[in-house]
């Protein structure tokens, strides 16, 4: 269960701690640093074949008191300041391309020198033509280098604006500088002339215009009147509009008075011929001629009921009555075809009706699509007409108060503040604040890139992800040995404090960590190639010689590594020959010369090591050995790459699972625990090998003696 206590912890774990993040860069110290001064002497290299850069500024006042192109008199005499956006603009009017022409032309930049170098300086020949121009640059590549070069800054909350212009020569950026002042004064009285010439004439040809539009756009409009014979447009729509709606409730009404008699016409003619049904039906029942005929057919009848109760049927009363009864059954039948005949013609009527009511309907649609279609052309040329004759007025009022004005001047008003001065010294290059810079920047990037790479690589290099490992313990952290050129690998092994000590924490551990007697014989293999295994299995070997007999196993014969670190010949017989039968045990073991070792090389390469492996001889051969030395280190294959270490797992104590700290991957680990685990291997735990960012004071013991301060106690005779 997940309580508060122990998700505090998770997160504390998962927290990168600040020696995670200085170890790497302290291990890798010298590459960071080589990489930092590289890049800060390039770049002092760099700005040292920039030519100098001088910068001269003058000031401008860009004011306004009056709006701009005023045509209004109310407004002429209405003073205001100009706004953002008119004051914006001058400042763009200032950078633009036309302006820098103008500048460019009046200074005869064109053949300056300035534009026809490059930006490097003569110390070194190859870099001096470099940027230099081949031809003559062209007007618009001049241009363009003349716009990079200047810069307008208006000052916040005033009406002065800088205007700087940097180059190589201080007395070009000195005269390019006021020059661009001049020009833009020059620019203004050439506004101001021009527009108080201009306005009056723009407004007559204006005036002119508009007169010859809004006349055609009145005598369209008369012409289309005379044509449709338009006198109230409004008026006749709206009388159709009436009509149409009288119709449309006369047209509903007629189709409901129809489907009424429908269904009695209906029925009327399918029962034509059976009086008795049509006597039954509603409308002959409701007609009081049909039901003063039928109270006397009633009496009629009782009557000749009494009659036949007295007379026989030849009697004279009876016979008078008789006929009676036939003259008014007679009588009914002719009311019921009268009936009958009446409610046909009124289906007949009410049908003509609605088919005259429909058509006249159709008809008044039309008419109101036409006038519809009338009135919208006519209110179209109506507006053109109001639309033209209000331009046509408005244009009329401003050229007479422009006329009015007379020689009105502009809102703006431009001088200089201050004119551009001669610079002494050069803005650009800073060369000590671009190497303080890019020394910093290398510095920092380069640290992240190592910090980055140490945080995302999915490894076990590092304490969090140590303390994030559970899928089996941890047994020891064995530091990475860098041998100089004149040391043997093997050599830097033994030589080095930190790694001795470390294995013997592994040994520590395999003897003591567990609660029953300490594995006798211990497979040491790992995920991948090149993870340090066969170096492990060799010194925790040698570590348990040092207090009792052991036999060291390299049961790889795919690529075995023992022989040759230990500068032995790679061909002699060895596990593989054992197991072929082709020699004898003491042919086949060889002591190491510096501790009491036995060691059993993997011998010559067999063409399927798997099969030798499964031997049952080989299992014999492991008992054969458990009774006469007392630890069995077998060096065996990776897992991830053959299943050799899975057919050993089964025949071990222990196994070990060597990990290389910055190399082995998460998954990779993950997926050789888990085939051992399939087979139920012993799996004692891991060992993080070749480390370079873990603190090992957790795992190992910190103090570490030199050796010219350990007692050299005499080796032991080997038994």
């Amino acid at each position: 269960m997940n309580t508060p206590e122990n998700e505090q912890i998770a997160l504390v774990n998962d927290e990168v701690a600040l020696n995670e993040i200085l170890t790497p860069l302290w291990a890798r110290r010298w590459k960071v640093i080589f990489f930092t001064l590289v890049i800060s002497f390039l770049v002092a290299f760099y700005v040292s074949l920039l030519k100098p850069s001088y910068k001269a500024t003058a000031i401008l006042q860009i004011g306004s008191n009056k709006p701009a192109n005023t045509l209004s008199i109310n407004d002429a005499f209405n003073e205001s300041n100009a706004s953002e956006e008119q004051i914006q603009t001058q400042y763009e009017l200032l950078r633009s391309r036309k302006f820098a022409e103008r500048v460019i032309s009046q200074l005869n930049l064109v053949e300056h020198s300035e534009f026809n170098s490059g930006k490097y300086n003569n110390k070194i020949a190859f870099f001096a033509n470099i940027g230099r121009p081949k031809n003559t640059p062209s007007v618009r590549d001049i241009v363009t280098a003349f716009q990079a070069r200047l810069n307008i800054a208006p000052i916040a909350n005033t009406e002065l604006v800088k205007i700087s212009f940097s180059s190589y020569s201080p007395e070009l950026s000195q005269k390019v500088a006021n020059q661009v002042g001049i020009t833009y004064l020059q620019y203004q009285d050439e506004i101001h002339s021009a527009s108080k010439e201009t306005t009056s004439q723009w407004l007559v040809d204006q005036l002119e215009e508009l007169g010859k539009k809004l006349e055609i756009s009145e005598q369209s409009l008369q012409e289309y009147r005379e044509n449709e014979g338009i006198v109230d447009i409004q008026g006749i729509v709206g009388l159709v509009g009436g009509q149409l709606s009288e119709l449309t409730s006369e047209a509903l009404k007629a189709e409901k008075l129809r489907d009424d008699l429908k269904v009695t016409y209906q029925e009327i003619k399918k029962n034509r011929s059976d009086f008795s049904k049509l006597i039954e039906m509603q409308e002959v029942n409701n007609q009081s001629a049909f039901l003063l005929l039928k109270r006397d057919e009633e009496k009629v009848e009782r009557k000749l009921n009494e009659l036949s109760q007295r007379y026989g049927p030849k009697h004279p009363k009876r016979i008078a009555v008789q006929a009676e009864l036939d003259s008014l059954e007679k009588r009914i039948k002719s009311q019921i075809l009268a009936i009958v005949s009446s409610v046909e013609k009124d289906y007949y009527h009410a049908v003509e009706k609605v088919n005259a009511t429909e058509q006249r309907l159709a008809q008044a649609k039309k008419d109101y699509i036409r006038l519809s279609r009338l009135q919208n052309k006519f209110s179209q040329l109506s507006r053109e007409v109001e639309t033209n004759k209000e331009l046509y007025n408005n244009y009329l009022v401003r050229l007479k108060e422009a006329d009015a004005m007379g020689n009105y001047k502009a809102n703006f008003y431009v001088r200089f503040i201050d004119k551009a001065i001669m610079p002494k010294s050069a803005f650009a290059p800073n060369k000590t604040l671009s190497v303080m810079i890019s020394f910093i920047l290398a510095l920092a990037f380069i640290s992240v890139v190592i910090i980055m790479r140490e945080l995302l690589v999915d490894t076990l290099n590092s304490r969090r992800k140590l303390d994030n490992f559970n899928e089996a313990p941890i047994l020891a952290v064995l530091p990475k040995i860098k041998a100089s050129s004149s040391d043997k690998k093997e050599d830097a092994y033994i030589s080095d404090n930190r790694f001795t000590e470390a294995i013997r924490t592994l040994r520590t551990a395999l003897l003591f960590n567990n609660e029953q007697t300490p594995p006798k014989i211990i497979a040491v293999t790992s995920s991948v190639p090149n993870e340090g295994k066969s170096t492990v299995a060799l010194h925790l070997a040698r570590s348990f010689s040092e207090m009792e007999k052991v036999l060291l196993i390299e049961a790889d014969m795919r690529h075995p590594t023992i022989a040759k670190n230990m500068n032995l010949n790679q061909h002699r017989p060895g596990l593989s020959n054992l197991l072929a039968k082709t020699h004898q045990i003491n042919e086949c073991i060889i002591r190491d010369k510096n501790v009491k070792l036995d060691i059993l090389t993997s011998g010559i390469s067999p063409a399927n090591p798997l099969a030798f492996l499964s031997m049952k001889r080989f299992n014999m051969l492991i008992k054969v050995f458990g009774n006469f030395y007392d630890r069995i280190i077998i060096e065996t294959p990776p897992v991830n790459a053959v299943s050799d270490a899975v057919i050993i797992s089964k025949l071990v104590e222990s196994v070990l699972y060597v990990v290389h700290g910055n190399k082995t991957k998460r998954e990779q680990i993950s997926s050789g625990l888990r085939m051992l685990k399939q087979v139920n291997a012993p799996i004692e735990g891991v060992v993080i090998n070749h480390s370079e960012n873990i603190d090992t004071d957790k795992y190992q013991n910190k103090y570490y003696n030199e050796r010219n301060n350990i007692i050299k106690l005499a080796a032991r005779k080997r038994g």
